[in-house]
């Protein structure tokens, strides 16, 4: 990755903050999934070796996901409910049907 494409990746990215030290290092977070304090620390030489879809696993890590239910006949992403529904969805019972 030259910087041309990190710029883009950045642009492309608000929620990924970044910084630079003097002597080239980045340090990136990803402002949803990383606490204040956690980095990403990417050394000068290691940019070369790096392209877009590999940094952004690298930032998001598998997090991205989206957990969906079916409840009642229709579809509906549990992100928004509130603390009672999803407490009643940890209680309910699974069982595997042959």
């Amino acid at each position: 990755m030259i910087l041309e494409e990190l710029n883009v990746f950045l642009e492309n990215n608000p929620q990924v903050e970044w910084a630079q030290d003097d002597d080239g290092t980045l340090y990136l977070r990803h402002s949803v999934f990383d606490k204040e304090h956690e980095k990403i620390k990417i050394e000068p030489g290691a940019l070369a070796n790096l392209t877009s879809e590999k940094l952004e696993q690298v930032l998001i890590g598998g997090r991205n996901v989206e957990h969906i239910t079916r409840v009642t006949g229709y579809f509906s992403r549990i992100s928004g409910w509130n603390k009672g529904k999803k407490g009643e969805l940890a209680d309910r019972h699974r069982m595997n049907i042959l």
